[in-house]
């Protein structure tokens, strides 16, 4: 199967490298010739493209010739307006729908929620408030109106893998707010698995979540990892000692896959 991942990066190349390795043939896009030429040494066929990049070029017919695409294009602290961002996603989705692409899928972000309290499930009510969780659930919207069930949207919880950690950005740090929130964490492989795992058994039409099974707070954990990782521990205001925040609940949606995480906790995700 052909299958088009547009964003190969810190979690699109590992899915590349994953569904290659089970057969696939894959059409990997970036936006430099540096990661194109390493992404072309890996065997794929690669294209250079940014968001908002004319898709009429003779170029990006193979891109659009794929059964399947993985959207995956993060939304960045330098990212334009949400209107900008959703415009271009509309006109990339747009020209799917209206090529060979049967499916879709798109890696959303559990900020839809905002700042919601207690558990959050899958059907739980989305309250956008950050500009990224606001242009994913609206990227969302779209994916839906063009491919409606033949597409998945993803709500990972914060991604981490062996060279991406919180922790090692808030070792050191003083007064930091919300000690008792809960952590919503998911490692990287456990996300690829789940992809590979919804283009492989054809789970499409569902919006899904992923998210370690264990929510320690933030002051007990951050410290915990901080001296694991041998960094100094970040000082939290103190807290009330209840745990407070969203807590994101995976449970329905890692039945749905048939999937055991590899990493069920976060004190399982400290690589030394």
């Amino acid at each position: 199967m052909q299958i088009a991942v547009i964003g190969c990066g810190w979690l699109g190349m590992p899915l590349a490298i994953s569904l290659q390795k089970s057969g696939h043939d894959i059409v990997a896009t970036c936006r430099s010739e540096q990661k194109a030429e390493e992404l072309t040494k890996l065997g794929f066929d690669t294209q250079k493209y940014q968001l908002g990049d004319e898709l009429s070029h003779d170029h990006f017919n193979k891109l659009f010739a794929s059964k399947v695409l993985v959207l995956n294009i993060p939304v960045g602290r330098t990212t334009p307006t949400t209107e900008n961002f959703a415009k271009h996603m509309q006109v990339l989705l747009k020209h799917a729908a209206d090529k060979q692409i049967q499916n879709l899928i798109f890696i959303s972000t559990t900020s839809v929620y905002g700042d919601k309290s207690g558990v959050v499930t899958e059907q739980s009510p989305t309250l956008a408030q950050t500009p990224s969780g606001r242009i994913n659930l609206a990227v969302e919207v779209l994916a839906k109106q063009y491919f409606a069930c033949r597409s998945t949207v993803i709500r990972p919880a914060g991604l981490v893998g062996k060279d991406r950690h919180p922790t090692h950005y808030l070792a050191g740090k003083t007064g930091l707010l919300n000690p008792d929130n809960r952590v919503n964490l998911v490692h990287q492989a456990d996300v690829v698995c789940a992809i590979k795992t919804v283009i492989e058994q054809d789970i499409w039409g569902q919006t899904l979540h992923l998210s370690a099974l264990e929510h320690p707070t933030r002051a007990e954990y951050y410290t915990w990892a901080a001296g694991k990782l041998s960094l100094c521990a970040p000082k939290f205001v103190k807290g009330e000692g209840v745990a407070l925040g969203k807590q994101i609940d995976a449970t329905k949606s890692l039945q749905l896959l048939g999937l055991s995480l590899k990493y069920p906790s976060p004190f399982d995700m400290i690589e030394l």
